[in-house]
């Protein structure tokens, strides 16, 4: 696909009774091909995502959560459009919130310490949101999802025998301790890239690929894990999220963030098989590390 055909072709289509369109390629993510689209005319910027891996059902549960979710608060890209072009295959096109990433932000120097709170405030806003079915989570279900995870690690031979074991053994005794728990409407990518500094200072959060029914404690492992800068933050980031929920701090918070940050160091082995095995090594160490930290 070229910018020249996206341009004078599909872009009218997806558009049409739009001024003189412009479009430039945005950086690759693992699930879309997007574009940053311009219209000279109005003024108006807008966000075009082309999925033709997972297809169009996956953008419309997408779509779906994100309207959720901004219908419920959160500062979320306005869907406008979903469906198949002929050209472009299935396709998302949202509106293009102006702002930093925190990446970007964490690169100039320009990260506030109240953006903690506001990040903390607008998780538990997603997570107050219905989520779209019921799902408990129970001892039983955590050991299943780790059993099957670590099953596949070694079918594929990622995983030497004795660190599957230590791995399995530690998720095991955690998610016993877990007990019964209503799972929520989560996002599950909070990451740098994934939250938008807007001017002014609010947050917005993108990029709602992964979005699914799951333990809150989830969402809360890559902002831990990759964001924040001190144990100080980090209570104001969770002092916020409960004080929106109107809840009392869940005292197995701990617990939880460290089941599922295993989970999502165990997943990584298979993110990387399929994209860059160099990266194996790299897992290996992570998980060792995450063990002797748990």
């Amino acid at each position: 696909m070229t910018t020249a055909i996206l341009d004078r072709t599909a872009l009218g289509r997806i558009l049409p009774g739009s001024g003189t369109l412009s479009a430039r390629p945005l950086p690759q993510g693992r699930f879309n091909t997007c574009w940053h689209v311009a219209d000279a005319d109005s003024a108006h910027a807008y966000l075009l995502k082309i999925n033709n891996r997972e297809g169009e059902a996956h953008l419309q549960q997408m779509a779906a959560a994100m309207r959720s979710a901004r219908a419920g608060g959160v500062a979320v890209p306005e869907v406008l459009r979903v469906g198949s072009d002929p050209g472009l295959g299935p396709f998302l096109l949202q509106e293009w919130l102006d702002g930093h990433t925190f990446a970007e932000a964490r690169q100039d120097r320009a990260i506030e310490a109240d953006l903690w709170p506001r990040l903390g405030h607008q998780i538990a806003l997603l997570h107050s949101i219905r989520p779209p079915r019921s799902l408990m989570a129970t001892p039983a279900s955590r050991a299943r999802q780790l059993s099957d995870l670590i099953d596949a690690l070694i079918r594929h031979r990622l995983i030497p025998t004795a660190l599957a074991e230590a791995a399995l053994q530690c998720g095991l005794l955690l998610a016993e301790q877990l007990g019964n728990l209503q799972c929520v409407n989560t996002h599950q990518d909070i990451h740098p890239d994934n939250i938008l500094i807007r001017p002014g200072g609010t947050i917005a959060l993108l990029d709602f690929d992964h979005a699914t029914t799951a333990e809150y404690a989830s969402d809360f492992v890559k902002p831990d894990r990759w964001c924040l800068p001190s144990a100080d933050d980090r209570q104001r980031m969770l002092d916020a999220y409960w004080q929106q929920r109107g809840e009392v701090v869940d005292p197995l918070f701990e617990q939880r963030l460290a089941f599922h940050r295993l989970v999502i160091t165990l997943s990584y082995f298979l993110y990387w098989h399929g994209r860059d095995p160099t990266q194996l090594p790299g897992c290996t160490a992570a998980l060792r590390t995450e063990l002797e930290r748990t």
